[in-house]
C-alpha cells in the first residue's frame, strides 16, 4: 500500500510525517504535554489522566463536536514508543475524546482508529517543543495563557533551552519570555508547595495573579529587594486576601503607603487598606485623578518645549489651551474650590 507523507521544517531540518490511521488502543497520552501538565499538577489526586482531561470543560465541548462531526478534523501528531505503541505529542485532548467515544459506542468503527501524523522516532524533545510552540503559541491554534507559560518553563527548565532561542521560536521578545518563565516558576515551585502544599489544590485559575505580579515593575523590584515578599504574595493569593487577579495592580500603591502596608501585612482586608491609599493618593482609585496627574506631569515636563513654542505662534493651539483652562476653572468652582492666583495653593470657596 502506498504511503503518504506531510513534510515540515523544524529548526532548519526537514521532517517527514507519515499520514496513517492508528488503533486507539495503541496510543498513549503524553504526561509532559503543556496542555495537560498544569492540570495534572493540580487535579490528578490518583485519577487516571484520561479522566483529568475529560473533566476539562473545553474537552467536553470538543468531544461533543467530534461526535457530531463523525470524526476528527485535525490529525494528532504521534511518535512511536518502540514497543508497538505511539505517544500523542500533540492532540492529547482529541485522542481522549475518541477513546471516550469508543467506550461509549464500542461497535462503531469510526472510533476504533485515529487518523494521525507520525513523526519519526529520532526527532528529539527539543524539536518537538519547537513544533508545539510554533503551532500553539506563535501559530493560529492558541493555547491558554498559563499553557503557553508552562511550555516556556518546560523548554527552559526541562530541555535547557536558552531564553534567546525560546524567544525566536515563540516570536516574542526576550523580556516577555523571561516574564512568563519567572511567573510560572513562582507559581509551580513556590505557590503549589509553600506551607507543605497548603494551596496545592487552589491553583486552578491563579495564573493571572502571577502574571500580573511580574508585569509590574514596582512589584518586580520588591521581589528583588525583599526575599520574603514572594512567600507573602503566595499566601495572600492562596488565602484569597487578593480576591481577583486584577487586585494585584493595587499592591504597588499599598506597598508605597507605610501605614496601609503595615495594616495589610497584619491581615486587614484589601478594601480597608485600599481606602487608606486612595485617601492619600486619589489617583489610585480614580481615572479622573489619574488623568489630572498625567496632565500635571506633562505640563511640568521640560520636554514640552516644542508644544510651548507652538502655542506661542499657533492661534488654534492657543484657543485649545484656553478652552481647557476655562473648563478646569468651571470644574473647580463646581467642586467649591477657588481657583488660586499663580503659585498660591487652592482654597475652599466660602
Amino acid at each position: 500500500m502506498e504511503k503518504f507523507y506531510d513534510e515540515i521544517v523544524i529548526g532548519g531540518q526537514p521532517v517527514k510525517m507519515e499520514l496513517t490511521e492508528v488503533p486507539i488502543d495503541k496510543i498513549e497520552l503524553d504526561h509532559d504535554n503543556p496542555r495537560i501538565r498544569y492540570r495534572l499538577q493540580l487535579q490528578q489526586d490518583g485519577k487516571e489522566l484520561e479522566d483529568v482531561i475529560l473533566a476539562m470543560p473545553e474537552v467536553r465541548k470538543l468531544r461533543a463536536d467530534i461526535e457530531k462531526n463523525g470524526g476528527l478534523r485535525e490529525r494528532p501528531i504521534l511518535q512511536m514508543n518502540g514497543n508497538g505503541t505511539y505517544k500523542a505529542l500533540e492532540g492529547n485532548c482529541r485522542v481522549v475524546c475518541v477513546e471516550s467515544l469508543n467506550k461509549k459506542k464500542p461497535s462503531d468503527p469510526r472510533w476504533k482508529k485515529v487518523p494521525a501524523r507520525i513523526i519519526p522516532k529520532d526527532v528529539d524533545p527539543k524539536s518537538v517543543a519547537i513544533l508545539l510552540s510554533d503551532m500553539h503559541i506563535a501559530g493560529k491554534i492558541q493555547w491558554k495563557a498559563h499553557e503557553k507559560a508552562g511550555q516556556v518553563y518546560h523548554m527552559h527548565h526541562t530541555l535547557g533551552m536558552r531564553i534567546e532561542d525560546i524567544a525566536i521560536y515563540l516570536r516574542a521578545s526576550k523580556s516577555t519570555v523571561q516574564r512568563l518563565l519567572d511567573a510560572y516558576r513562582l507559581m509551580v515551585e513556590k505557590f503549589l508547595t509553600i506551607d507543605e502544599g497548603k494551596f496545592a489544590g487552589k491553583g486552578e485559575g491563579k495564573w493571572s495573579f502571577f502574571d500580573e505580579l511580574y508585569r509590574s515593575k514596582e512589584l518586580r523590584d520588591e521581589l528583588k529587594k525583599n526575599p520574603e515578599f514572594s512567600d507573602d504574595f503566595c499566601r495572600w493569593v492562596g488565602s484569597e486576601r487578593l480576591p481577583d487577579g486584577a487586585d494585584v495592580r493595587k499592591l504597588p500603591g499599598i506597598l508605597k503607603h507605610p501605614d496601609a502596608r503595615k495594616k495589610f501585612e497584619k491581615g486587614a482586608p484589601l478594601p480597608e487598606v485600599t481606602k487608606m491609599v486612595e485617601a492619600a493618593e486619589p489617583e489610585q482609585g480614580s481615572d479622573f485623578f489619574k488623568m489630572l496627574a498625567k496632565m500635571r506631569d506633562e505640563l511640568t515636563n521640560a520636554a514640552q518645549v516644542k508644544e510651548i513654542l507652538r502655542i506661542r505662534t499657533d492661534k488654534v493651539a492657543r484657543e485649545r489651551l484656553v478652552e481647557t483652562y476655562e473648563a478646569l476653572v468651571d470644574f473647580m468652582l463646581l467642586a467649591d474650590v477657588e481657583p488660586p492666583a499663580p503659585h498660591d495653593k487652592p482654597k475652599a470657596a466660602a
